[in-house]
């Protein structure tokens, strides 16, 4: 089941998401409005949420430790593989966090897994694998940092091919792992074929800008201060890069999140309809920052794996939950 977490419904990062102009937030919340996921895809989450790796842990197997080379910089990337796809094409997921990678049974990965998607977690700068490397995405690095991305989707790519076939890649993550899918789909696109981003800025110079002032002083180390930082911040914001992507993108975003702006989102998401690019936007008026709730884990995933199977085409284990 899902742990507490830091960024889970603590007094924190439960309050109201930021809008450019009050008046704005309930004309957002009607245009991207939350819609419930197919409920049989639901139904095998919720069993194996339920289940807790007792009996369905395809996700406690053997992980395999991937090298992955970025000019000087080396990272690894850990991968989990369901036995129906040991021997023939699979999409992989990649997911990004800040936190280093683990093996051992966890229901994410045991959700993607018996949906046919190999599960990738590249432990790339800026993950918390040790101190320094947790840093090294900081400030004026993060525009050489983010460059991991790209080189995690050649590596994979190249390890998965099969019979000449290579693999569809989707990318994933939440808050910083989602400010690293929509610049994975943006900045680099044509890195990964289709992105999902929940409780992720868009725009970090507008979002730092509609900000409290504590909250702008505690990120102007990673990310910069609008005042004096404006191009950096301008240059590490996917919103900056939506005239390169190609593929479908996702967002997700809670109407309690106080880390993220729905105006943000509502611009980004705007730029690239009007390009002609598959992508959406749904705030769920109840989630905040991070959601560990069952109920909230099935309703996001289940949304994330219909996303993605309609995207990239998984292979058909029919395995699912046994």
């Amino acid at each position: 089941m899902p742990g507490a977490h830091a960024d889970a419904d603590s007094p924190r990062v439960v309050g109201t998401a930021l809008v450019q102009d009050e008046a704005s937030r309930q004309v957002l919340l009607q245009r991207y409005p939350r819609r419930e996921p197919d409920p049989d895809l639901a139904a095998r989450l919720a069993v194996l949420l339920t289940d807790s790796g007792q009996r369905l842990r395809w996700s406690a197997a053997p992980v395999e430790d991937l090298s992955c080379d970025n000019g000087d910089v080396r990272f690894r990337i850990q991968v989990r593989i369901p036995p129906p796809c040991a021997e023939r094409s699979c999409p992989v997921l990649v997911f990004y966090s800040s936190a280093c990678p683990r093996p051992g049974y966890h229901w994410r990965p045991e959700f993607f897994l018996r949906e046919g998607f190999i599960y990738a977690e590249p432990a790339v700068r800026g993950t918390r694998c040790w101190e320094a490397w947790a840093r090294a995405d900081d400030g004026e690095r993060r525009m050489s940092a983010a460059t991991d991305l790209e080189a995690s989707s050649r590596c994979l790519r190249a390890r998965f091919i099969r019979d000449g076939v290579t693999p569809r890649l989707g990318i994933l993550g939440w808050s910083y792992g989602g400010a690293q899918a929509l610049m994975g789909m943006t900045r680099f696109a044509g890195s990964y074929d289709a992105g999902f981003a929940l409780a992720a800025k868009t725009d970090l110079g507008s979002f730092l800008l509609q900000a409290p002032p504590e909250l702008r002083r505690a990120r102007a180390d990673e990310y910069g201060d609008p005042a004096t930082d404006a191009d950096r911040l301008r240059a590490i914001s996917p919103i900056t890069y939506v005239d390169r992507v190609q593929g479908p993108i996702a967002l997700m975003l809670g109407a309690r999140d106080p880390k993220v702006s729905l105006s943000d989102a509502d611009v980004f998401v705007r730029a690239l309809q009007a390009r002609g690019q598959d992508a959406s936007l749904m705030i769920i008026p109840e989630h905040a920052h991070l959601t560990e709730r069952p109920e909230e884990v099935v309703f996001e995933h289940a949304h994330i794996l219909q996303f993605l199977t309609a995207k990239l085409g998984p292979a058909d284990t029919d395995d699912h939950a046994r």
